[in-house]
């Protein structure tokens, strides 16, 4: 029988009893060597971990600055949140300065992030020479705690100032490029002017990933590039737009592949110019090919090819970490070459060798157009194409020796093409045929393909020697996005298909973009529902069991944004997304062809009926544009209302389906706005409404403010409702809610008229109704306990002590207790509840997705 062995410390290993009261002893000594505290601590004597969550809960910046300067503690505390973000609006173009100062905050903020903090440090030292040095004052690490760094639009005229061209601009370069090399804990960087970006900014983004510690965070960056074609001395049409519509141009003679454009045989493409050296080079370089991985990019107005190269390196190195991709190109660029998907075999993607954008020989017609040219580095589009054709040779060879060997026995055989991620069914051809568009691999390009195949081969062996393997890697990658926004974009469908793993995209959004319809048709094709059920399921007695069997849907879409609106895509959203998952739905018509639009019924049958529990956000807008006064009379643009709301479906949107529509925009006939004012209550999780049109209001042009304020006593009425901004025409209102009794600033929602002065005494909010309660006079709202306090009288006794009083007055005063008693809850509650106002903003773009949503850019 084994005896336990004793511990070191004299316990049995067995009975960790002795270690537990050992311990617990210890603690108890440390205990009352502490001292004692009786009273509560203070907020100071808090640990730091939960000041640090106090702080954080304080999000308006000026409550932050306050703090900041009540205590050194809270300061060390309230710094970090102050200076987390650095972001930049610009007011409206029609304030004018006033101020004495004419610096503006842009300056005076990049000022404090470059500079120390030398005014403390320099007056210290100025009024007390023997004073010693402050640590807090040596300098300030402000810079360190952005996280965000946001330069937004402004008035053109204001942005035009700090042109990278012009001496300010250079200026505004130099001192964000200093800023940035302290930011690092940088995660997101937003350059939203349209002036040109120095290559020194970026050359200071990727310092962030050269620290110590090589921890970079900057995950995000959107650029806007600005018009450069005064520098590379192209002309530009007087308007500013190269094409009005979304249509390819595509030169005599050419036909529409799924790449490009594919030239006729007796037609040749330009030759491209020579390259040029860096001093010479009229664009900024480097840009993006020195930053580090990504998860965002955003890069619009693009007006130059060399940004698509510098954007090919940089999608290389973020393949595997990248999930939103924003691509948009310049309106004054959508006419030029390297805008167009072009197809043809003296074509390339990118140029592999050239060490910098200016030294690329290969010019601006590109193999697949812009998106050949993002995804040139993982993907190549001859190579594929190469290979398929290969595969396909091999494949029908089998497939005759096999017929030859056994012509009875029946061959199954299957597509040479391997199946696209998420591909239910394989199909021999690669894209969806077409009208005036051919496949992707024509008998002609097979051929050629074929024959530059074995001259290469034939090149690397001697006489009768086998062909050698290829050693060049095979680019044949896909882009794992989750969110997809392109603007102005030529669409090549094999890029689409074959370098995007639609698998995993959840937000996609098309704005003129040329190609569009049939991007819808090529996804509706491939990617067809499944059943689950792998054969014909058949009841006991043997007869086919009617009910139709559950399908496997191979996308994930989740929102949807586009300002092409047809036929294909309805088809599309009905047929190939699982019902009750789209959440947003953004369909705009803004399409320059005189074709009538889409009829709203079909919308409405192949879309809203389709997700009415899953849509959350939803816009319906067939106006051609924006035009700058819907109200004016002589208005022409009655686009709109062809996707004005029937009766039909105000009453379904209003019927309570959809229990997750937060935001809507729509426009309203307007026989239907009193039924939707009426079953408002109905959708009370609705907090954004935008009503951007109403057809056939009595007199022609309506009030908004009148409209917002209807709806406004609708809320009044049934305080479930949570409808927080109001957008009606050109005006934007904010629903606030008062619950200050005080009646010198509140105003009627109805009127804009003074309310009852009801000061005194405070109203109190009752925790079990919700109501506020109160006793009220007919004459001003006075408080009757109130004043009979006042006056030292026990409301009891007051029969009592006024024996004199006359037998009228104590009969009305009878009277109107049973007027109060009879009618509480219809008169006491308007006077004390909480209050609606209205104040007019500007359309809150950032903070709400229709009302950025409507303007149909990026």
């Amino acid at each position: 029988m084994d005896t336990p062995t004793d511990a070191p410390n004299g316990t049995s290993q067995g009975n960790p009893i002795p270690v537990v009261t050992e311990y617990i002893r210890e603690r108890d000594q440390e205990r009352k060597v502490t001292p004692r505290r009786d009273g509560p601590l203070t907020l100071l004597e808090l640990p730091v971990d939960i000041l640090q969550l106090i702080v954080k809960e304080i999000t308006h910046t000026n409550d932050l600055t306050a703090l900041a300067l009540t205590n050194s503690a809270l300061h060390g505390l309230a710094t970090p949140l102050i200076y987390s973000r650095f972001d930049i609006v610009w007011p409206d173009g029609h304030i004018t300065a006033t101020e004495s100062k004419s610096v503006d905050a842009l300056t005076y903020g990049l000022s404090t992030l470059c500079l120390g903090s030398a005014f403390a440090r320099t007056t210290r030292r100025a009024f007390q020479p023997n004073s010693r040095q402050v640590a807090k004052f040596k300098g300030n690490e402000y810079a360190q705690y952005i996280k965000k760094f946001s330069l937004g639009n402004g008035p053109a005229d204001w942005v035009a100032e700090y042109m990278i061209s012009k001496e300010s601009g250079k200026m505004l370069g130099t001192m964000v490029a200093l800023a940035i090399a302290k930011m690092k804990n940088l995660e997101t960087f937003i350059w939203d002017m349209p002036t040109g970006v120095l290559s020194d900014i970026f050359m200071a983004l990727a310092s962030l990933a050269e620290q110590p510690d090589r921890d970079c965070k900057l995950s995000r960056v959107w650029i806007r590039w600005h018009d450069n074609s005064e520098q590379s001395g192209i002309a530009v049409p007087q308007n500013g737009n190269a094409v009005a519509g979304t249509t390819a141009l595509v030169p005599q003679g050419s036909h529409v592949t799924a790449v490009g454009i594919m030239l006729p045989e007796n037609a040749a493409h330009p030759s491209p110019r020579p390259p040029v050296s860096y001093s010479n080079y009229h664009c900024e370089y480097p840009t993006f090919s020195v930053l580090p991985p990504l998860k965002s990019l955003t890069v619009l107005d693009i007006d130059e090819v060399a940004y698509l190269d510098e954007m090919a390196i940089l999608i290389e190195r973020s393949k595997d970490t990248l999930h939103e991709l924003r691509v948009g190109i310049s309106t004054n660029a959508v006419n030029r070459d390297f805008a167009q998907a072009w197809d043809g075999s003296g074509l390339r993607q990118v140029d592999h060798k050239a060490q910098f954008p200016g030294g690329s020989t290969i010019g601006e017609r590109r193999l697949g157009g812009v998106l050949g040219v993002l995804v040139g580095k993982i993907y190549d589009i001859r190579q594929h194409r190469s290979l398929r054709g290969k595969m396909k040779l091999v494949a029908d060879n089998a497939s005759a020796a096999e017929n030859n060997a056994s012509p009875t026995t029946p061959v199954s055989t299957s597509s040479s093409q391997s199946p696209l991620a998420g591909n239910p069914s394989p199909s021999g051809s690669s894209e969806p045929s077409q009208p005036q568009q051919s496949g992707d691999t024509t008998a002609a390009e097979r051929g050629q393909q074929n024959t530059a195949d074995k001259k290469k081969d034939g090149s690397k062996g001697g006489k009768g020697s086998k062909p050698t393997t290829v050693t060049k890697r095979v680019l044949d990658g896909k882009l794992k996005l989750q969110t997809l926004e392109l603007e102005r974009v030529t669409l090549s469908l094999h890029v689409c298909r074959q370098a995007l793993d639609w698998s995993v995209l959840t937000n996609l959004t098309l704005l003129d973009c040329a190609q569009h319809e049939n991007l819808w048709k090529m996804l509706r094709k491939y990617f067809q529902p499944t059943s689950l059920n792998n054969g014909i399921s058949l009841s006991p007695n043997g007869s086919r069991i009617a009910s139709s069997p559950p399908l496997q849907y191979h996308l994930a879409l989740k929102s949807i944004h586009t300002d092409a609106t047809t036929l294909a895509l309805v088809n599309f959203i009905k047929e190939t997304l699982a019902p009750n998952t789209l959440e947003v739905l953004f369909l705009q018509d803004r399409r320059r062809s005189s074709s009538p639009p889409i009829p709203l019924a079909e919308v409405f049958k192949g879309c809203l009926r389709r997700h009415p529990q899953s849509l959350r956000k939803l816009l319906l807008d067939s106006s051609a544009k924006a035009p700058t006064n819907p109200n004016a009379a002589n208005n022409d643009n009655t686009r709109w209302r062809s996707w004005a709301l029937s009766s039909e479906v105000v009453q379904y949107l209003t019927s309570g389906r959809m229990l997750n529509l937060r935001e809507l925009a729509v426009s309203l006939e307007y026989k239907d706005w009193h039924t939707f004012l009426q079953r408002l209550p109905n959708v009370p999780q609705l907090r954004s409404l935008n009503i951007a049109h109403i057809a056939d209001y009595p007199g022609g042009n309506f009030e908004p403010r009148e409209l917002a304020h209807q709806i406004a006593d609708i809320i009044t009425l049934r305080s479930e409702i949570r409808l927080c901004y109001v957008g009606v025409g050109t005006k934007c209102f904010e629903m606030l809610e008062s619950r200050d009794t005080n009646s010198s600033g509140a105003t009627e929602i109805s009127g804009g008229t003074s309310t009852p002065d009801i000061s005194t005494p405070p109203a109190t909010l009752n925790p079990f109704t919700g109501q506020m309660n109160g006793i009220f006079t007919t004459s001003g709202f006075a408080n009757v306990n109130g004043g009979a306090a006042a006056n030292g009288v026990d409301l009891g006794d007051a029969e009592d002590t006024s024996e004199d009083e006359d037998d009228n007055q104590s009969d009305d005063s009878d009277e109107h207790a049973e007027v109060v008693d009879e009618y509480d809850d219809g008169w006491v509650e308007p006077g004390a509840s909480v209050k609606l106002r209205l104040r007019e903003i500007l359309f809150y773009d950032d903070k709400v997705a229709i009302f950025k949503a409507r303007h149909g850019k990026l």
